[in-house]
This record gives C-alpha cells, structure tokens and sequence, in this order.
C-alpha cells in the first residue's frame, strides 16, 4: 500500500503519463457508457445502482495528509476489491493545500487500480480555464516543480483531464452528488430531461458553472440569489425540493464550502462535505462512509450524520 505514496517522486514524464491514462479511461467510460453491473456513464452524468458500501471524500485542496489518513481509515485497497464498493471525490484536489499535484497522481493512481468504482468529480478549481478566479495557484505549483515544462504539462495534459471529469453523479433513490450546488432550473421539461441536459453539461456555460460554483442558503423570500464568490448563485430550498423530487432522490451531497467537516442546509436535504484541513485549520475533515442497507433504511436525512467520519 505504500507504493502509491511514490508519488512524490514521480517525473514529469510519470506525471503526464498517468494523468494522460486516467484522461483517456474518463473518456471511455463516457463513450461505451456501462462500466459495472451498478455504474453507467452518459457524458457528464454518472448514474449508479445503490452499492453494496459508499465513501465520499470532500474538498481536499492539496492536502495529502488528510486524504492519507481517510484511505487508511476506509483500508482503500482491500475497499476497492469489490467493484460493488464505490469511492467518489466531490472535486477541489488543487490549490491552497501544498501537494495539489501529489493528491491528483495519488487519485489517479487508485483510478487506474480500479477503473470501475473510484470516480472524481469536477470542482470549480478544476475549472479554472472556464472560469477564472483569484485563488488558483496550480499551474504556478507545476512550474515550480518543472520549471518551462511545467505550463505545457498544464496546458496540455492537465486541461484535458479536468475537462474529461463528471459534472454530476446520481445513485438511484439515495443522493444526487456534485461540487457546489443545483443549478436554478425551474423549466419543466429541463427537469423532465434532465439526465439527457447533465449529460451535455461541458457545452452548457452556464449550468456547469452554477454546478461548480453554487452554494445553498436559507432563503424564505426568494429562490436564489447572485453569488457574493462572483460565480454562480445562492440557491433556496425550493430548488433543492424540486430538483428532489424529480430525480426522486433523499438528499444532495455536495462539497465547495469549508465547515466543521459537514453541514446541513435545507431542512437537512443538502449536506456539505469537506475533506481538507491543513490549508483550513479553523475548520475539520471528514468523509461519509454509508453501507447499502443503511441508504435504503435512511428516513431522516439529519440521520446521516452518524456516518460521517472525522480524520
């Protein structure tokens, strides 16, 4: 288990092969859609049966201490031998923390040991040739590392692998999962179509931002609001229960938001997971881990709060 911390070590060379790899495994998953007897892909959205046992790793930002204690805690390798177990990332691998590139080879490396149940979602710091903001400092991290080379790799092998990960990822029944937040979409027949609508979503400019970039808030008077970030929007909790009741799910799991390790908004339909500490130290780390007879005997949303594990 230890090898996969080598990657500290990697070369420019190894880099850009791995993520080169992961780049094009995204890429077919998309294109052939099923991948497992509980997976299919359709572009942008990913779709899962419930499996047999669930983790969701938040934010990390860079900070590989936090993701290394959360593989240990779940034992990833003896996790991952079943493709019924499924092990999604919420996005934001980059930025703030001091190992950005570390935590992406690290993921790619246990994507590439297990194509069929580890997948990363697409946070807004993965985004940042669509939307740029103040706080990126990836590209200027790899060109410390590899000087010159460090903005071809970036440009090259990087975009392509932020631009070949999932938007949005739905298990049936349970959870709808994505970074930020649900996109302010009151159109009927968007919502009628709306595995066919997230499956395109790198074409549509603004709902993958609102996807990226969306944050919930206590609304009584309104829907949403324009986002204090610059990006996206605040949303209510009628779109939460709209966006609920159509995809016929229990609650969204999203990330974006620093917190205590989690939150909840929305009468506890929305909770925030975040993963990272060292460039947070105000705040804490924590990931879900939830078996498959768990997900289906949850009633009361607040209630999955006894699967939250801390770091």
């Amino acid at each position: 288990m230890e090898d996969l911390f080598s990657v500290f070590d990697f070369t420019l060379e190894e880099s850009t092969q791995l993520v080169e790899k992961i780049t094009s495994i995204h890429n077919n998953q998309k294109f052939h859609g099923f991948f497992s007897h509980v997976g299919m892909s359709s572009g942008d959205y990913l779709n899962f049966q419930i499996p047999d046992n669930l983790v969701v790793v938040g934010d990390l930002h860079g900070d590989f201490t936090s993701l290394k204690k959360i593989m240990y805690k779940i034992d990833y390798y003896a996790y991952l031998k079943s493709e019924s177990n499924i092990l999604i990332f919420l996005g934001d691998y980059i930025d703030r923390g001091k190992y950005s590139l570390e935590v992406l080879l690290f993921l790619c490396s246990i994507k590439s040991m297990f194509p069929t149940n580890v997948f990363m979602l697409r946070g807004n710091h993965e985004a940042y040739h669509r939307f740029p903001f103040s706080s990126f400092d990836f590209l200027r991290d790899l060109q410390d590392k590899f000087y010159d080379s460090g903005k071809t790799l970036y440009i090259h092998t990087m975009i392509p692998f932020f631009d070949s990960l999932s938007g949005i990822c739905e298990i049936n029944g349970f959870s709808l999962l994505l970074h930020g937040g649900l996109p302010v979409v009151q159109d009927k027949e968007f919502l009628r179509n709306y595995k066919f609508r997230m499956s395109e979503m790198k074409s549509d400019q603004e709902l993958l931002k609102e996807i990226l970039w969306n944050d919930p808030r206590e609304f009584t008077d309104r829907d949403w609001q324009v986002s204090n970030r610059g990006l996206g929007k605040y949303f209510g909790i009628n779109i939460t229960m709209n966006w609920i009741n159509h995809t016929k799910t229990k609650l969204i799991i999203r990330g974006h938001e620093p917190c205590m390790g989690y939150k909840f908004n929305h009468d506890n339909r929305v909770m925030t997971l975040f993963s990272s500490k060292d460039p947070y130290p105000k705040f804490e780390s924590s990931y879900l881990q939830i078996s498959k007879k768990e997900m289906e005997s949850l009633e009361l949303t607040l209630d999955i709060k006894e699967f939250v594990r801390g770091t």
